[in-house]
C-alpha cells in the first residue's frame, strides 16, 4: 500500500515497485510524486492498480519509470515527466521489457525522448550498452494517451513499440513531432482503432523486411504543426527497410485499411492512394504492389470498432481516469477536438546556447512545448486516504460491504465468489462480488471500471 508521496523510504510507490516477489500496489494517497532518480522495476509480477488512489489520483513526475521484467499490469496510472535540466534525457516510461506486459488507461506526457519506449529486451547488455537484442512479447497498450513530449533537445517524440503478440488499441498520440508511433523490432505490429492528432515530421513508420503491419481504422487529425498539403500530413505507414545491408531493398508486408485522415478525401477512401509512403529513392509503383496485403494478418483478439465511432469513443474515454481525468488531459483533449493548441498567456520560450531548435521557440502556439509551464504546469492533486484497519489494501467500508473482515489481512488473497480472482483483485477492478462470472470466455469480458464512479 503506497501511502507517501515522498521519492524513497517506508509506504514509497518506490519501495513497492523495487520490492521482490508477486504484488499488488494499491494507493492510500493522493498527490505528486517527485523521482529524484528512475524507478525500475524488475521484480516480475506486478499489478499497479493507479486507479485506487483516493480523490484526483497520483502522478509521477521529475524521472523516467522504467519496466525492466516481465508480467506487469499497469492500470490508470499518469506519468509526467516534465523535468528539462538533467542528465538522464530520456522517456516517461521506458525500459528493457521481456513480455507479458499490459498498460491500459495511463496517460504519459512531458518526455524528454519519448512518452513511452517498449518494444525489446536486451540480454547480457556489456559494458559499451550492446548484447542480444530480442523483441518484447505479449505486450497490450490501450486506452492511454501519450500527449506533449519536451522538444527541449529537438526530440519531442510520442512512442518507440513493437513486439511480438502485440496489440495497440484505442490510444492517443497527441503534440508529438515524431513517433507516433515508431515501430520497433520485426514481427507483427497490430495499430487499430488509435487517434494520431498533431504531428509534424513522422506519423507512424519503422519496422525491417520482417514486419507485418495492420494498420487498421485509426483516425490521423492534422494539428497546428502539421504542414498541411506535403505528403507528411496524410501519412499513415511508412514501411522501413535497410536493417539487413543484404537487402537494402526489402520491405515487410502491411494490411493499412479504413483509416481516416482528417481532411483529405482522396486518402481516406482508399489508404494506399498516397498514405502509404516509401523512403524518397524507392520506386513507389514498384514496391507498394509488394508490399501491400488485401487481408489482415493474424493478431490478438480485439474488437475493430468503425473508425468515426473509435475516434469519439478514444476521446471520451482514453487516459488515466478513474475516477476523473486531470486538467492536463481534459485540456490535451479540447486541444484535439477543436483542432487549436491551448497554452499559458505567459508561456516562457525556450532560449538555449547549446541547442539549436528545428522549431521556433514560440512552437507551443501550435502545440510542441519545450516546458511545462508554457501549457500550465502540474496541476494539483488531492484526497483523503480511506480506513483500511488491516493493512491489506482494501478498504474497511468495501470489506464489510462485500461480507469480509477487515481486521484481518488474509482475506485478500481469498476468492469470495469462486470466480477465479482474490478478493484483492475484485476490490481493484471494481468486481461485482455477488455475481460470479467465467472471465475465461471472452465474450463476459468488459472493463468493469467503465460502469462505477468508485471503487466503493
Amino acid at each position: 500500500v503506497v501511502t507517501s508521496l515522498e521519492d524513497s523510504g517506508p509506504g514509497t510507490l518506490r519501495e513497492a515497485c523495487e520490492t521482490g516477489g508477486a504484488r499488488i500496489i494499491v494507493f492510500n494517497v493522493a498527490g505528486v510524486i517527485r523521482l529524484k532518480s528512475p524507478i525500475s522495476v524488475r521484480a516480475p509480477y506486478v499489478t499497479i492498480a493507479g486507479q485506487t488512489a483516493p480523490g484526483d489520483g497520483i502522478c509521477v513526475t521529475g524521472q523516467s519509470f522504467l519496466i525492466d521484467t516481465h508480467d506487469v499490469v499497469i492500470r490508470h496510472m499518469r506519468f509526467r515527466r516534465g523535468a528539462q535540466d538533467v542528465a538522464f534525457r530520456d522517456d516517461a516510461v521506458g525500459g528493457n521489457a521481456v513480455g507479458n506486459i499490459m498498460i491500459d488507461h495511463c496517460s504519459a506526457s512531458w518526455g524528454l525522448d519519448e512518452n513511452m519506449s517498449i518494444y525489446r529486451h536486451v540480454y547480457n547488455r556489456g559494458a559499451d550498452g550492446h548484447g542480444l537484442k530480442l523483441p518484447t512479447v505479449n505486450i497490450t497498450i490501450q486506452n492511454s494517451i501519450f500527449s506533449e513530449a519536451l522538444d527541449t533537445y529537438n526530440h519531442a517524440f510520442g512512442a518507440t513499440i513493437g513486439g511480438h503478440n502485440s496489440m495497440f488499441c484505442r490510444n492517443l498520440f497527441a503534440s508529438n513531432i515524431s513517433r507516433n508511433s515508431s515501430v520497433g523490432m520485426d514481427g507483427d505490429f497490430n495499430f487499430v482503432n488509435n487517434v494520431v492528432f498533431n504531428w509534424w515530421n513522422r506519423s507512424v513508420d519503422g519496422g525491417d523486411h520482417n514486419s507485418f503491419y495492420n494498420m487498421i481504422n485509426n483516425y490521423f487529425k492534422p494539428g497546428p504543426i502539421t504542414p498541411i498539403g506535403k505528403p507528411i500530413s496524410y501519412r499513415i505507414l511508412k514501411p522501413e527497410a535497410g536493417r539487413d545491408k543484404n537487402r537494402p531493398l526489402s520491405f515487410g508486408k502491411a494490411y493499412v485499411n479504413g483509416n481516416i485522415i482528417h481532411g483529405n478525401a482522396k486518402v481516406t477512401k482508399d489508404n494506399w492512394d498516397g498514405g502509404v509512403q516509401l523512403k524518397e529513392e524507392v520506386d513507389v509503383a514498384k514496391f507498394l504492389p509488394l508490399i501491400k496485403s488485401d487481408e489482415a494478418f493474424k493478431m490478438p483478439p480485439v474488437t475493430v470498432m468503425d473508425t468515426k465511432k473509435a475516434y469519439t469513443f478514444v476521446l471520451d474515454n482514453v487516459g488515466a481516469n478513474f475516477p476523473k481525468r486531470d486538467a492536463v488531459d481534459a485540456r490535451v483533449i479540447k486541444t484535439v477536438q477543436t483542432g487549436k493548441a491551448i497554452y499559458a498567456k505567459d508561456a516562457p520560450e525556450f532560449v538555449s546556447p547549446y541547442v539549436k531548435r528545428r522549431l521556433p521557440a514560440d512552437s507551443y502556439k501550435q502545440g510542441i512545448i519545450t516546458d511545462i509551464r508554457q501549457v500550465g504546469g502540474l496541476p494539483e492533486y488531492k484526497g483523503e486516504a480511506v480506513v483500511d484497519s488491516d493493512g491489506d489494501g482494501m478498504p474497511d467500508a468495501w470489506e464489510v460491504a462485500n461480507g469480509l473482515n477487515p481486521n484481518d489481512p488474509a482475506d485478500a488473497n481469498m476468492d469470495c465468489n469462486g470466480d477465479g480472482y482474490t478478493n484483492i483483485e475484485k476490490y481493484i477492478n471494481g468486481i461485482d462480488t455477488r455475481k460470479k462470472v467465467d472471465w475465461t470466455d471472452l465474450k463476459n469480458n468488459y472493463d468493469t471500471l467503465s460502469k462505477r464512479k468508485s471503487l466503493l
